[in-house]
């Protein structure tokens, strides 16, 4: 039997990170990972309970079997039965061919079910009956198929408060959550922060953009709060290495304005009177805006020429993949696409 340095060379190199929260999660996944008990992972959004999912499937018995991931979240509800259970041809308007779902994609692997606290109430109703039944029933068929998967499923809600309140299925909670774990936020693994974000720079190097960290990134990485976890922190570099005027990423390159770990007291001040300017004194101010005014315009085409040179970066980076290079300058693909639009 693999010791947890072994174990977690072979099976969890995904998960980064040294911190003692880190280690106490993965020695959780290294004992559960060979049974077929539920797992529902939890934690804020971008903890990285998928990285969590998959490390789950690599070291269990299924390894060698599908891992499907499905993102609750995304799916419409009137969508929902068919992704899930698939359905048979004729079975509603536009099904010119059956289609199998995502269990039976995942039938003897595992079967991950992100954001599953966004299913609507009927949905998790057909869900929980799949779950006990371990068998489908696409959408129009009369008959059930027999299906073998593992749940893992995730989510950042209060899945217990959202049982008190009456939006999530209580039965449907105790048959997910046999084996819970609570992944553990960026700002409470302070340790981890620089080894991930030297692993990021690490991977960009590999695509010939060496680069490092100033002392002063250093700080400022340990001091902010990620809200936005693992994931703001890919964010946060991939977006300096374009913009940053040096390969030595300084804090003013990683910009973030945003919440500290702590806040200090301050006290409050009262406000300070001014007084009002001469009639002269206002005549200069009120010619000095019209001309902030009027520059607004080259400011305007400046910042354009700007967005044009960075999106054309980005896509560089990522060899024309929309997906990676909007991932690159911290915006959604559809945003990327319109201003592609614009400058086209």
């Amino acid at each position: 039997m693999l010791d947890f340095a072994q174990w977690r060379e072979t099976y969890a190199h995904d998960v980064l990170g040294s911190s003692p929260t880190v280690t106490r999660a993965l020695e959780f996944v290294r004992r559960i990972a060979g049974c077929d008990s539920s797992v529902l992972l939890t934690g804020e959004t971008g903890t990285g309970k998928e990285v969590f999912a998959r490390t789950i499937h690599r070291s269990s018995t299924r390894q060698g079997k599908p891992f499907i991931a499905v993102n609750c979240a995304a799916i419409p509800d009137t969508l929902i039965e068919a992704e899930l259970f698939g359905y048979v041809k004729g079975a509603f308007t536009g099904a010119v061919n059956a289609r199998a779902g995502k269990f039976a994609a995942a039938h003897g692997g595992t079967l991950f079910l992100d954001e599953i606290g966004d299913l609507p109430l009927a949905a998790q109703a057909k869900l929980l009956r799949v779950l006990e039944e371990r068998a489908i029933c696409p959408v129009g068929a009369d008959h059930e198929i027999p299906v073998d998967v593992r749940i893992v499923a995730a989510t950042h809600r209060d899945l217990e408060d959202m049982v008190e309140r009456g939006t999530f299925r209580a039965d449907l909670y105790f048959r997910i959550s046999v084996l819970p774990l609570e992944l553990p936020a960026l700002r409470d693994r302070g340790e981890d922060i620089l080894e991930l974000a030297e692993a990021i720079l690490a991977r960009a190097a590999g695509r010939s953009v060496p680069a490092g960290l100033h002392d002063s990134a250093k700080a400022a990485l340990r001091a902010h709060a990620w809200p936005g976890n693992v994931r703001e922190l890919h964010h946060v570099i991939e977006r300096a290495l374009l913009l940053a005027p040096s390969p030595l990423l300084t804090a003013a390159d990683l910009h973030l304005g945003g919440r500290r770990k702590s806040q200090p007291h301050l006290a409050v001040v009262p406000p300070l009177e001014v007084a009002a300017p001469a009639p002269a004194q206002a005549q200069a101010q009120a010619q000095a805006a019209a001309s902030d005014l009027d520059a607004a315009v080259d400011l305007r085409t400046a910042l354009e020429s700007l967005e044009r040179q960075l999106i054309n970066r980005a896509l560089t980076r990522a060899q024309g993949n929309r997906t990676e290079a909007a991932a690159l300058l911290g915006l959604n693909r559809t945003t990327l696409v319109e201003k592609l639009r614009k400058y086209a």
